[in-house]
């Protein structure tokens, strides 16, 4: 516009300028009509919008018409001998494709042309900033989706969230609520749940749209569908003839008699009111799309053997349910080729807009390389050198790291089995305080009663049964005494302590640990067994620190008076010469006061890349 408005100012030089400024202004009036051509049928005024048709520029004259009159008798119109075309670059080829693409829904819902067409035309729109013819685009390729007999969940979501993003008035709301009905009809268990104030809202909607009334049908057919499937039979039986009553007379809602009187049919069937049902049905045919007689009769046949086969009339519903099967068989192979073919397309727009990108790219790419190519390989070498030290960094904090972990998970096991040995020795303090009470206690008043009767009147018989009393007496003890306990870990004892040890440490650090035990089946002393523990959990955490070890092995023998660990690695070894018993760098300290503790002894056997070997001897 602004070059029009530089002629405006030039208007006094040249007659000339005159006409080019009439002819500005002819085309913004165009632009204007051409927009409330489309306003026109939003609003579903199909024969007002063939009449504005005739406003807009004599170009667009005829694929206006044709548009509004395909839309206004649906099926009905006759089909044109234009073939569209693939890549919009028009407003003219826009309206031509359009009338096709909705030509093709009328005769064969399930083909995948119509999509190609509607989205031809979005893509024009949107890369031509056209919101209205945006917008039809849209609503078109949305009603490609819901005359489907199964929907492209994802893609449908898709170009409804995209046309979200541009709705701006009622009549757009009402376009996007619908949509949004129809697929929660058709997706009960994948989408979300309609709520009452949903109906409500949209019932404010519509009173607010009743200038506008081709509207309010199929809002009240599809309305209908919900509350027939809450169990609202009565209602949604209202509703339908509501929806009849209003699109009887207009072609373009046929549908919504035929989906309606089908409708009707089933809710008689759930009534067991069968031949009402099948009345309906017949009554549907006569409002059956005539060029789409694949999806209507598939309806047709399919109720109408439910019906038959309950009014006991086999071989009607057989023979209808065959048809039913069919043709359904059908329809599922076209819907097949239609995803098929709208994802091609999908690909080849979106190969397209690669393409373009592409080519900017390597323009914008050639550039850069021509300015930086120095500045980059000046800098090579220093960002070599800074990565280098970043990944040193980085191997050294996740060693850090790794060993931080080792060394709480020790300690974690450490607490568990000092817990657990705790507890392990409360149980064993009730347990023996319940046997001296219930048992030993019993035992011993039985005993003093047989002493009160021996003094009284002493006899060899009494005599013989207090002494066998005191025999019972001291086996008790004996047992009390020789009792074992539950060890380290409740339950587990110090073998399976160290299995599971050694189990966790492996998954963690990657040290393969194995404990091998001989004559083990007997468990130690509880308070032994802690020591033991802590004495192997030390090593480990020594070989682990100092050793680069890949593998470690845990000896234990029982020899019935003594017991010999031996915990072996294949780590980097030492000079035993260099390292005292009572040096703190590898904690050796703290382990040979725990072996000296136990009246055992502690021997290191290693040489540098041989590995180490730690012997401990403790008496039993």
């Amino acid at each position: 516009m602004s070059q029009f408005k530089k002629l405006y100012h030039l208007i006094y030089l040249k007659k000339f300028f005159c006409i080019l400024i009439l002819l500005s202004g002819s085309w913004s009036y165009g632009n204007d009509a051409l927009e409330n051509y489309f306003s026109s049928l939003f609003q579903m005024e199909y024969q007002e919008a063939a009449k504005n048709a005739f406003l807009l520029r004599d170009d667009l004259v005829g694929p206006a018409q044709q548009l509004a009159q395909t839309l206004y008798y649906a099926e009905n119109q006759p089909a044109s001998n234009d073939q569209g075309t693939k890549e919009v670059s028009s407003v003219n080829e826009a309206l031509v494709n359009l009338a096709l693409g909705y030509q093709k829904i009328y005769s064969n819902p399930n083909t995948a042309q119509s999509f190609e067409f509607f989205n031809s035309v979005y893509l024009y729109s949107k890369e031509n900033s056209i919101l209205y013819l945006q917008k039809f685009a849209l609503i078109s390729i949305l009603e490609v989706f819901n005359v489907q007999v199964e929907q492209s969940n994802e893609q449908y979501l898709e170009y409804l969230d995209t046309y979200q993003n541009l709705i701006s008035d009622d009549l757009d709301r009402y376009y996007l609520k619908m949509h949004q009905l129809n697929y929660n009809l058709k997706h009960v268990s994948l989408s979300l749940p309609l709520k009452n104030e949903f109906f409500s809202d949209f019932d404010k909607l519509i009173s607010r749209l009743a200038d506008f009334p081709n509207l309010e049908p199929n809002y009240l057919s599809s309305k209908a569908v919900y509350f027939e499937f809450e169990g609202d039979l009565d209602y949604a039986d209202e509703l339908y003839d509501r929806a009849i009553n209003l699109s009887r007379s207009k072609p373009f809602l046929r549908f919504i008699v035929f989906r309606s009187f089908i409708h009707k049919a089933e809710i008689a069937r759930r009534e067991e009111r069968y031949s009402t049902a099948l009345k309906f049905i017949d009554s549907s045919t006569y409002y059956k799309n005539s060029k789409d007689t694949t999806r209507a009769n598939y309806y047709i046949n399919y109720y109408s053997s439910k019906n038959y086969n309950l009014l006991g009339e086999n071989d009607k519903a057989y023979q209808t349910l065959q048809k039913a099967v069919r043709l359904k068989s059908l329809l599922d192979y076209e819907e097949n080729m239609q995803q098929i073919s709208r994802l091609n397309v999908k690909y080849q727009t979106k190969e397209k807009e690669r393409k373009n990108q592409e080519l900017q790219q390597e323009k914008r790419t050639l550039l850069i390389v021509l300015i930086l190519s120095v500045l980059i390989i000046s800098t090579i070498g220093f960002l070599v050198y800074k990565n280098s030290q970043k990944k040193r960094k980085l191997a050294e904090q996740q060693k850090n790291l790794e060993r931080q972990k080792v060394a709480n998970l020790l300690k974690d096991q450490e607490l568990a089995s000092i817990d657990a040995m705790i507890e392990g020795q409360e149980k064993e303090r009730t347990r023996i305080a319940g046997e001296l009470h219930d048992d030993l206690g019993a035992l011993m008043t039985n005993v003093r009663m047989h002493f009160e009767a021996l003094k009284n009147a002493p006899s060899e018989d009494l005599y013989q049964k207090t002494n066998t009393l005191l025999d019972e007496a001291y086996a008790k003890v004996r047992t009390i005494a020789h009792a074992k306990n539950s060890g380290v870990i409740a339950n587990q004892g110090l073998l399976k302590a160290l299995k599971d040890l050694a189990h966790k440490i492996s998954q963690l650090n990657g040290l393969q640990i194995d404990v091998q035990a001989h004559g083990m089946d007997t468990r130690l002393e509880n308070s032994l067994e802690l020591s033991l523990f802590r004495i192997i959990q030390e090593l480990i955490t020594n070989v682990i620190k100092h050793a680069q070890a890949k593998t470690l092995t845990i000896h234990l023998v029982n020899h019935g008076d003594s017991l010999n660990i031996m915990v072996e690695d294949d780590g980097v070894g030492f000079d035993p010469r260099h390292i005292s018993k009572r040096s703190e760098g590898m904690g050796i300290n703290a382990i040979d006061k725990r072996v000296a503790h136990l009246n055992g002894t502690l021997e290191i056997e290693s040489e540098p890349g041989q590995g180490t070997s730690v012997i401990i001897d403790l008496p039993l």
